[in-house]
Parts: C-alpha cells; structure tokens; sequence
C-alpha cells in the first residue's frame, strides 16, 4: 500500500470511525487488516491522550513494541522516555492536524502527523499519527550540506569572489576563513607558502572581499629582476631622469595603485637597498619618484608573499627585520597540494573544464586517472597541477585522458605504488573519487546515488564515512 498524505489519513480516519463504535473496534476485522497493511506507521489514541494501538509498521520503523505502549497515556510514554514529545496533546488543544518530528532512541527521526478525528458533536474522539521515519533524510541533507563546506561550491567545488576561484577543503578552510575575516581591515598581509601553492589567487582575493574591490590590484614580482630595473618599477621616474628616459616620466607600480592593493610576491628575494626603501613607503605612506624631488602621497594596502623563511634570512643579515614585522601584521600559510589531498580532484575536474572551453576541446579524464593523480606529492603544488591538466588535454588526440597518456614521472610513481598500496585501498580510493564526481554533476543526493547505482541511504553512509577520512 503506497504512504499516506495528511488528506488520506484524514479520510481514513474518518471510514474508520464508523467501523470503531469501541476501542476495541480497532483491533477487530476489517479495520485490523487494513491498518496492518498500511506501509506508514500508526498510532492511534483516544480523546484522553490513551493509546489504543498502534500498527506493525509503527513497531518496524520505532522499534517500540506496542506491549510498552497500548493502554497507557502519553504523558506516561514520554515521561518514560519512549518518546520525546506528544503530539496527541497539540491535536487536542488545537483541534487540527499537527506535524512534528520526534526522536527515537536518542538519534533516529521520525516525522509525524496528528490528524484529530471528530464524533457528531464535533468534539475530538481519536487522534491518528502517521509516522514515516526521516533519519536517512536528516542524514542526506546533513552530508550533502558536509559535502558543499567541504568544496564550498556551487557546482564545480569552487568559491568565487569576483574573478578569483578558490577550491576549499578542511585542510585550507580556516586560512580561508581568516582572510575573508580580515579582507575587510586595511591591515598588511604576509602570505606564506611553497611555490605554486596560490599565495597570489590568495592576494586577489582578499583585494575583492575589501572595501578597495573596485580600485586597482597591482602585482609585483621579486624576484630576479635587477634591482636598479625594480626601483624604476616601483616608484617610477621623472622627466629626463636619466638617459633614454621618457621626456613624460613614467608612473610606478606605488602611484598606479593609489587606493588600491599592491601584491609584492617573492618578497623574500627584495635587495636590501629596496627594503629600506619599501619601510619608509609603508610607514609614511609617501615616495619620491627616481630623479623626483618632490613627494607624491599615496593610499595602499600592501600585501606581500614568499616561499622563503624570513626569520632564516633576517639571523643571516639577507632580510630587515622591522620590514619583516611590518608586512607580518597578519600572517597566513598556504599548505601545500600534498596536505590538501581533498582538493586535487575538484581542482583537476576544475582546470579540465576550464581548458575544454578555452581551446573548444571536448575531452575527459578517466576516473583511474583521477584516483592516481590524488595519490601524487605535487612538488610544484597547484601550477604544476595546472600545467599537467593542460598538457594532457592540449596533446592527446584521444577524448578520453588513461593512465597511458602520463607523463613518464608518473608511470614509474605508478608502478612503486602499485607494490606498496592493497587493492583494498586502492578500491576505497577509486570509490571516493566516483562519489566526489558524481556529486560535483548532480544537484540532489537522490541523483547522485541513482547515477552510481545504489540505494540513497548507502550513499548517505559511505559519504557520512569518508569526510572523517583524510
């Protein structure tokens, strides 16, 4: 018999009624059968808040046999402990249906409908409640809500804030937390990191959470330019200021983003000389441009990065330590890719769409193939991810990436972690990768479990398992 909707208890209720004269009409054939094959659970008491009885499919999905309950009132149950609340007394009181969701046992949910039943003088003679048990429910919407803070995505496990994309995982939630947070202040940032982990994304994003988003964010790399070519950068030039140069002058990176962010990446690789000169612009918030002899004031946020240790160069003489305490008003770390193992799939299912529409190809990675490269330590962090994902796509003629198509470093990975990983764990692993992908496509738990073939509840629990997992 399929469940019953409020409507359909009601007119039950109500064919019933003229059946049960008694309550032991309840009990007695037909009426007896016909609540035994109902699919939902029913519990049915009187106008005194008495159990009458109560269906097999009531003591299936409770677990509460009906000996505990037929013949006591529901104060008496509930003080007992056997349920959490009545919902016969709201019935009672209000005179209309009431739904509610009780609990069970301390953790299973069941949601229930009081439907009051009125005799000829209108006045409530029985309450029937229908009960459906909503514990997996509660626990799909729960993971699937685990599942979004996990990525924090929306479809494609990523965080947008304005051209910036982010994919979180627990490892990098809270360094995220912490830079949304302090997105709003105007205080220095130093963003710490190996190469390649995103310290630069990072900077730009922070610059499009702030109050300064729509003026300009201007980046400057440290490291390997000449430091006479840097200073030129930096503070610009005047007029004549030297051979060759512009008879205008020339505007630097400091007067470019006036009420903006400048982003000084590789801040570790900045000569001494310019270090000085750098201090005195983050304290005075003024500069003199190269053959200048005038100041010109400025309003910016400075946000560096390095994948140096700074307290390393600053006992080696290499780094100022006031600079240092300067740009470290607020420090965040970056781990690397290989801590945050949980990211590599979206990130490469991430890349993989956005280079298909960049170069209008129309190819897929294997899902094996997914499964390996979260396995591997990506030494150059994200950019080398990045780069791999393009390689494979933009060289293979085939529509379908394999573990034939990796590049040779990756073959050899392959065959030592071949000999040192179980089936087992590699079956797990293969698993979580299909959960993660087909939750990334589909926008309901209840598509997810049918696109891999399986019932919505062992989905729920293989789900509930794995984010515990690293």
């Amino acid at each position: 018999m399929q469940q019953l909707s409020t409507d359909s208890v009601q007119e039950l209720g109500q064919k019933l009624i003229r059946f049960c004269k008694s309550d032991d009409a309840f009990v007695s054939e037909p009426v007896n059968s016909i609540l035994e094959a109902i699919q939902d659970g029913l519990y049915i008491t009187d106008k005194n808040a008495i159990t009458v009885t109560v269906n097999k499919a009531y003591e299936r999905i409770t677990g509460l046999d009906r000996k505990l309950l037929i013949g006591r009132s529901m104060d008496e149950i509930v003080t007992q402990g056997y349920l959490t609340n009545s919902i016969s007394a709201d019935v009672l009181r209000k005179k209309e249906v009431v739904t509610t969701v009780q609990t069970i046992n301390q953790n299973q949910k069941i949601l229930v409908t009081g439907s009051p039943l009125f005799d000829e003088q209108g006045n409530v003679s029985y309450i029937i409640s229908s009960v459906r048990d909503v514990t997996e429910l509660v626990a799909a919407k729960h993971a699937q809500e685990q599942l979004e803070n996990l990525y924090k995505t929306k479809s494609q496990h990523k965080v947008q804030c304005s051209d910036t994309d982010f994919i979180i995982s627990r490892q990098s939630q809270a360094v995220f937390d912490q830079a949304t947070h302090i997105a709003q202040f105007d205080c220095k940032v130093l963003i710490q990191g190996e190469t390649g982990t995103g310290k630069s994304k990072l900077a730009r994003y922070i610059h499009s959470c702030s109050s300064r988003a729509s003026e300009v964010f201007m980046e400057l790399n440290c490291s390997g330019i000449p430091e006479n070519l840097l200073e030129i950068e930096l503070f610009g030039y005047a007029a004549g200021a030297f051979t060759g140069a512009s008879a205008k002058g020339k505007k630097g990176l400091l007067e470019i983003a006036h009420k903006g962010t400048l982003f000084l990446d590789e801040i570790g690789d900045l000569p001494l000389p310019l270090q000085v000169k750098i201090l005195k612009v983050i304290e005075e918030q003024r500069f003199i441009p190269v053959g200048a002899t005038e100041y010109k004031t400025i309003d910016i946020r400075v946000i560096s990065a390095t994948h140096k240790h700074l307290k390393t160069q600053i006992s080696k003489g290499e780094f100022r330590e006031d600079l240092y305490y300067r740009l470290n008003v607020v420090e965040l770390e970056l781990a690397p890719l290989r801590e945050r193992r949980t990211e590599i799939i979206p990130l490469i299912q991430f890349y993989k769409n956005h280079v298909n529409q960049k170069y209008g190809l129309n190819t897929e990675i294997e899902l094996e193939v997914l499964e390996f490269l979260s396995c591997w330590n990506w030494p150059g962090n994200i950019r080398e991810l990045i780069n791999l994902v393009e390689r494979l796509l933009v060289s293979s003629t085939d529509r379908m990436i394999t573990l034939n198509h990796l590049p040779k470093e990756f073959t050899e990975f392959g065959l030592k972690k071949a000999v040192s990983t179980s089936l087992k764990d590699r079956m797990v692993a293969y698993e979580k990768s299909l959960i993660i992908e087909a939750m990334s496509k589909f926008s309901s738990m209840r598509q997810a479990a049918m696109a891999l073939g399986v019932d919505q509840s062992t989905l729920v629990k293989k789900i509930a398992r794995y984010k515990h997992e690293p």
